[in-house]
């Protein structure tokens, strides 16, 4: 049984994760690789991130995920207001991937996810499954928590100029 393979494409806030991370998961699927997971695409108002899409990498279907402007029944999490209604989809997509494909991706993983909220419950059961590669956003500056906090072993560290092989 092969382990689990993690590679952590790190960046700073607004630096590019999660372009770079989808021009990895264009990489693979090119090479004939099945990459399931999500990503969240951010948009800007006056240089200011205002929200966030969470969009499935298989079908690359787009759903209203964060936006700093508040909206009914959305979850108030900091400085910007979620929508239940993705983050279960989101959750619903992982589960899936990791049940179809070879390679996951999560973009991204960070502070919300270390304290049980967003990707954290659901990250910690499905990294337990065997045989997988997955490809995670983390900003640099929760690298070593998200490592020590998952206990995670066969990491390569990514930059975003990194290639993947």
């Amino acid at each position: 049984m092969k382990e689990t393979k993690i590679y952590i494409l790190s960046g700073g806030q607004g630096e590019g994760k999660t372009t770079r991370c989808l021009e990895i998961v264009n990489q693979l699927k090119s090479n004939g690789e099945n990459v399931g997971g999500i990503v969240a695409p951010g948009f800007w108002d006056n240089n200011i991130r205002s929200g966030f899409d969470l969009m499935n990498v298989q079908t690359n279907i787009k759903t209203p995920f964060a936006q700093r402007m508040a909206k009914e029944e959305w979850i108030k999490i900091k400085a910007f207001y979620f929508n239940p209604e993705a983050i279960e989809k989101g959750k619903s997509i992982l589960h899936s991937a990791v049940q179809e494909n070879d390679w996951i991706v999560l973009d991204e993983i960070g502070k919300l996810d270390l304290n049980g909220y967003l990707w954290g419950p659901i990250f910690s059961d499905l990294i337990k499954i065997p045989n997988k590669k997955w490809i995670i956003c983390v900003r640099d500056i929760y690298v070593d928590d998200i490592i020590h906090h998952w206990n995670l072993n066969n990491v390569t560290l990514l930059q975003l100029t990194d290639e993947l092989y």
